[in-house]
């Protein structure tokens, strides 16, 4: 028994080592993967879409045109950053808001990108000098309950007609809270003018039991009945109305603002097959599945075949603005509201 005592120890020894060796050859084998998977062709993308939509975009790239992209999710914030620093990972492409792809406009790190594709969106959603196109926007709406859309939902067409009953309670956000209210309030003073806004948003403010942070707690105010009416984006009532909450989704007649996702090509760039093929698929039918598929809908900066409407079956209208406002002009702004409507003293 003692001459096997070695080969037991031996054999102890080697299995030892295999299972500590083991992990640390499996790391080393998805690192090299990795590096392999990164020095293939590809496209860089810095995306502000959520995490699984981007994934979901790339992997299904991939699967119908062989093609591959990497994109990395960032924060609007994050990805301003990250473009100005010298160092780190630099982007061929990026999907951002309309206002950073503006930013990058005066940076000068975007170049020219046109196809028979983009030839298509609508002018009021690209850069002029095609420098960025519009994906995908987000519009505000109305939200209307159901008990309300019977007695009054008929008279509901304008942003004016907020104001006609007095009775109605309103489910608002705060237009200081987040950007795309911001956005609204921008856009909404670029149509009215500064004086007008006030006296609209004074007069507004008297429906208002309290005003919201989030867009989705508006939704959800107004289709438990604790309000008749709510103001927030598309996209979140849209996905409520899809998870079969009882409201109504309506689109003011006179014009609403909208929050625009687009697409740029930056200077990095070298690959205009690759870009080309990529861009022109983000306007697919393809790519928004991926969109819907996580509850995401948004409006397309493209036309669509069959237009988009309402409960009333009315197309959407926007604002015709040019948006020629800063971040600290928004801001500004934002503190004007907090200053002369929210908390300012009645005239």
């Amino acid at each position: 028994m003692k001459k096997f005592v070695p080969f037991i120890v031996l054999s102890l020894f080697v299995i030892l080592l295999l299972s500590l060796c083991g992990p640390i050859l499996t790391k080393r084998q998805q690192e090299e993967a990795q590096r392999a998977y990164e020095a293939e062709r590809h496209l860089v993308v810095f995306s502000d879409l959520p995490q699984d939509v981007n994934d979901g975009l790339a992997q299904l790239f991939y699967e119908q045109k062989h093609l591959r992209v990497q994109i990395y999710s960032k924060s609007d914030g994050d990805i301003r950053q990250a473009l100005k620093t010298d160092s780190g990972v630099k982007p061929d492409i990026l999907i951002a808001s309309e206002d950073n792809l503006r930013e990058q406009k005066k940076n000068g790190i975007l170049q020219p990108y046109a196809s028979p594709v983009t030839d298509k969106v609508l002018p009021s959603m690209k850069d002029p000098e095609q420098l960025w196109n519009g994906l995908w926007y987000n519009p505000m709406v109305f939200i209307v309950s159901q008990s309300y859309y019977e007695r009054r939902g008929m008279q509901i067409r304008t942003w004016d007609d907020l104001l006609t009953d007095p009775e109605m309670v309103l489910a608002f956000p705060d237009l200081a809270s987040m950007d795309m209210a911001g956005e609204f309030l921008c856009s909404f003073v670029e149509m009215r003018g500064i004086e007008d806004s006030e006296r609209y948003l004074r007069s507004l403010q008297g429906h208002v039991a309290s005003y919201s942070k989030s867009m989705s707690a508006n939704v959800r105010r107004v289709a438990s009945g604790e309000a008749d009416m709510g103001v927030a984006d598309a996209a979140v009532a849209r996905q409520y109305r899809h998870d079969g909450a009882p409201i109504y989704i309506l689109y003011p007649r006179d014009g609403t603002s909208y929050w625009l996702t687009g697409v740029a090509v930056t200077n990095w760039c070298e690959d205009g097959e690759l870009t080309n093929a990529f861009i022109d698929w983000l306007y697919s039918s393809n790519a928004n599945a991926v969109l819907w598929q996580k509850h995401i809908f948004l409006s397309d900066a493209l036309p669509p075949a069959k237009a988009e409407v309402d409960a009333k079956g009315q197309e959407i209208a926007l604002f015709p603005v040019k948006k020629q406002y800063s971040d600290q002009g928004r801001r500004d702004l934002q503190a004007w509201w907090i200053k002369s409507v929210r908390f300012g003293k009645e005239k």
